[in-house]
């Protein structure tokens, strides 16, 4: 896909989003937009050797749904930032504030319309794009907005269960995802190049709103698996292996690994302590053995292109954990 096509594509989908928000009448709309901050601070003479820290993540959660006659348009953005800044020993004893470093970075925007059969299930189709606002996952230097993916996926949903505080939809289907990166293409970081890759598989997914414990602590759930079928740069891949091993016999082949399945699993527990207050446990497991997102030119230098890919590659699972109190406001 092009990339103007792409940015004319998500255009069009913030600007579908942004006009349900605004409208008025028929829409359930939720937003939340929460701060969590921490500080500490240590005199040079402390102690101990304790160092003070600033931490603070921003989160907005913005949802949007409407029936209309038998279909139920449903929209959500989730937007999070966050930084950590620590004191440091100086030459002279004393301590000084290090840059901040980004521990929190999220975009993520899905639209999906289902179309009530009055059947056991009901046909669905999905638009959604993930990004983030800094890339600072390479050390020669950073990207805004990169990378972006965009997913199409079309299939079947159920809804299991709905009440008003609970709701439980299942969802399985096939889609198209396109992946546009930007990425250096020298050791030194004075080069760069964008480029492009597409795959398309099957799709399991599941997200949850239960109240638990009585009601005292919100449950959030979201599960999605993707299965690919097809890799438009598995030639390439294939090519830098055998690259790889001409230049050493012990390179272990990599080719493969982008037919594995790709896991996301978050999970939200948020407890309402007072109208403002609220604490916040986050989990999520990320299972992602090949990025399709790397930037796989052949034509790249092999010493490069060795370093690219082995940092797209992840064998095991990650885990992320936070837990915060911070001030929530509902918009509306």
């Amino acid at each position: 896909m092009h990339r103007t096509s792409v940015a004319l594509c998500a255009l069009s989908m913030m600007c579908l989003v942004s006009t349900a928000f605004a409208q008025e009448g028929g829409w359930e709309k939720q937003a939340d937009v929460a701060l969590n901050l921490s500080q500490s601070t240590f005199s040079s003479n402390w102690a101990g050797g304790d160092r003070g820290s600033i931490n603070w993540v921003l989160n907005a959660d913005l949802k949007a749904q409407r029936t209309f006659d038998r279909v139920n348009w449903s929209n959500a953005l989730q937007l999070a930032y966050g930084q950590t800044s620590q004191q440091k020993l100086a030459a002279d004893g004393g301590k000084n504030w290090s840059r901040p470093d980004k521990t929190t970075d999220l975009i993520q925007l899905e639209s999906t319309a289902r179309y009530d059969l009055k059947k056991w299930v009901e046909p669905y189709v999905s638009l959604r794009i993930d990004s983030q606002f800094r890339d600072e996952s390479d050390p020669l230097g950073r990207f805004l907005f990169n990378p972006l993916k965009l997913s199409e996926t079309a299939g079947i949903a159920r809804v299991l269960d709905k009440s008003d505080t609970s709701e439980w939809i299942a969802r399985a289907g096939f889609g198209f995802r396109q992946n546009i990166t930007k990425s250096f293409t020298d050791l030194t970081g004075d080069q760069s190049e964008r480029n492009s890759s597409h795959d398309g598989g099957f799709e399991l997914q599941s997200t949850a709103t239960y109240p638990v414990w009585e009601g005292a602590v919100m449950y959030t759930g979201k599960f999605r698996l993707f299965w690919p079928v097809f890799y438009d740069k598995s030639d390439a891949l294939t090519d830098f292996d055998t690259a790889a091993v001409a230049a050493d016999p012990e390179h272990e082949t990599v080719a493969d690994f982008w037919k594995n399945p790709d896991l996301d699993w978050q999970n939200t527990f948020s407890a309402q302590i007072t109208k403002y207050l609220t604490v916040n446990l986050y989990l999520q497991f990320v299972y992602d053995k090949f990025d399709q997102a790397t930037n796989v030119d052949p034509g790249l230098p092999l010493d490069v292109l060795t370093r690219k890919v082995l940092a797209g590659i992840r064998k095991a699972g990650q885990f992320k954990q936070t837990l915060a109190l911070g001030v929530t406001y509902r918009l509306f």
